[in-house]
């Protein structure tokens, strides 16, 4: 199968979000899913292709189908999430401006100087739900580029879940248990060690991975 360039797996997750017209839970989730991916590539580019009027849409946008996204898990189908998410669906349109140039020279090597940073950050952070974000945002980056995912799929989900069970349980009164973040980091921590040293894309002589 041919190896979609981060441009063209952008543009491939915009068109399926302005594709969604519903606003069942599924069709919420689909579009908050794809508009991420699309929105951390077109961040990731930003040195060289800079276009904040989208940016600034597709953020807005994620932050409405969040909060949707939020009412679905606890429950809260309401007047108010229907109102709220039938609002967003309107604002996709804005997105048709939104597709990226069909290539973008040096997008890959930015792509995956990111992964490389956030792969920085995550041994400093405490914190699981800023770990969480990062390893998501390293999974759509990795997914773009074309390189297994698989591993970090898996984490994502799982501290993905971990996330939803904690906000349902809040919801109902109820105080989460603790979480034991140092498990959740060594796991991430190894699967994007693995996902930079099998990519034979990009070498680094300042890169130390043991």
């Amino acid at each position: 199968m041919k190896t979609l360039r981060p441009e063209e797996y952008a543009n491939l997750n915009l068109k399926e979000v302005l594709l969604i017209t519903k606003i069942d839970e599924e069709s919420i989730h689909d579009a908050r899913v794809n508009l991420r991916k699309y929105y951390d590539v077109l961040i990731s580019l930003y040195p060289i292709y800079e276009n904040s009027e989208c940016a600034f849409i597709s953020n807005e946008i994620i932050g409405n189908l969040g909060r949707i996204r939020d009412m679905d898990i606890c429950g809260l189908r309401s007047r108010r999430r229907d109102e709220l998410a039938y609002d967003t669906i309107k604002k996709f349109r804005q997105l048709k401006i939104c597709y990226l140039p069909v290539k973008i020279y040096g997008s890959r090597l930015l792509l995956f100087r990111r992964i490389y940073s956030l792969y920085e950050l995550i041994p400093r952070l405490d914190d699981f739900h800023e770990i969480r974000k990062r390893v998501r945002i390293i999974r759509n980056l990795t997914e773009a580029l074309g390189y297994n995912s698989q591993e970090v799929k898996i984490i994502a989900k799982k501290m993905g879940d971990v996330r939803d069970n904690i906000l349902k349980m809040e919801c109902n009164g109820l105080a989460p248990p603790e979480i034991n973040v140092s498990v959740y980091k060594e796991e991430a921590i190894n699967a994007i060690i693995k996902i930079i040293k099998e990519q034979d894309e990009f070498h680094y002589r300042f890169i130390n991975l043991e």
